[in-house]
């Protein structure tokens, strides 16, 4: 049986969340900032480094991250392979966290599962991060090509129906931030990457209230997101419903996933206003 989204009443306005610190404020920890630096260094490309190439992808002094390294290595986070440091399944633990803490798969994760059991695509809710989309919550296809998305994992905002959905909603000057990085990479021929051409797709995301994009971020794949708001209507996520050329067509996503995810959406939204942790969470990220 489809979920059908009920109204829910609107909770009073929070208060503005304080801006972040400075480095250089007296309430900013900087050994703690520096330990996050180091383990976000290491990526899918670099999963094992050595002393200097932490302190060149941190931008620290090689004495500065060696003392970094060390306090993680002794607190269980980091792990040494010879002269080449590698995270330990511990840092797991932080992301664990914020997942049962926030309790997202029990507020969001039912229905996600629910369109992507319907069309057998992989689903997906994230935020914006910068110039990049971080899932929070992710269902994978049943089929066996299946997409390498996962929880935590990071997308370009300009070629993928989540960060075109999710920028298009975004404060004006947040816009043009990321705008002013382009040119973007161009990962295939229909790759968007100049700025007039983004702001174009943009506004006709404002038009249309979703995201469709095909081909751009790898060929074959197609994918469509909504937006998901908060209690004062504001852009705080979205959700994507993501296939493959071969079985779905642009007309098929918006004739028959569009219709799903914006009730999923509203069944979101709504979760939300139970949950109002994980509302203010993801407004902070945002």
């Amino acid at each position: 049986m489809t979920l059908t989204a009920k109204p829910q009443s609107q909770p009073p306005a929070q208060q503005s969340p304080s801006p972040p610190l400075e480095e250089g404020h007296r309430d900013y920890v900087v050994a703690l900032a520096r330990g996050l630096a180091v383990i976000q260094a290491f990526t899918e490309s670099t999963p094992e480094m050595t002393l200097s190439e932490v302190a060149q992808a941190t931008g620290m002094s090689p004495a500065t991250a060696r003392r970094a390294l060390l306090t993680l290595q002794s607190l269980g986070y980091v792990g040494a392979n010879r002269r080449r440091f590698l995270l330990l399944p511990k840092v797991l633990s932080l992301g664990a966290a914020y997942l049962s803490s926030m309790n997202l798969r029990d507020v969001v994760q039912p229905f996600l599962q629910e369109v992507a059991e319907r069309f057998r695509d992989s689903v997906s809710l994230a935020i914006l991060e910068g110039d990049s989309v971080v899932y929070l919550a992710h269902v994978p296809s049943t089929r066996r090509i299946a997409f390498r998305a996962s929880v935590g994992y990071r997308l370009p905002v300009h070629c993928t129906s989540l960060g075109l959905a999710l920028l298009a909603y975004a404060p004006q000057a947040q816009q043009e931030a990321v705008l002013a990085r382009a040119p973007f990479q161009k990962y295939t021929p229909l790759t968007l990457t100049d700025a007039d051409d983004l702001r174009a797709a943009l506004d006709q995301v404002c038009e249309q209230g979703y995201a469709l994009q095909d081909s751009q971020l790898e060929i074959g794949v197609l994918s469509i997101a909504v937006p998901v708001r908060d209690a004062q209507r504001r852009v705080i996520a979205a959700i994507n419903c993501s296939s493959e050329s071969g079985r779905s067509s642009p007309q098929d996503l918006v004739s028959e996933r569009l219709p799903a995810l914006r009730n999923a959406a509203a069944l979101i939204e709504s979760a939300l206003l139970r949950a109002p942790a994980l509302a203010h969470s993801i407004t902070a990220a945002g």
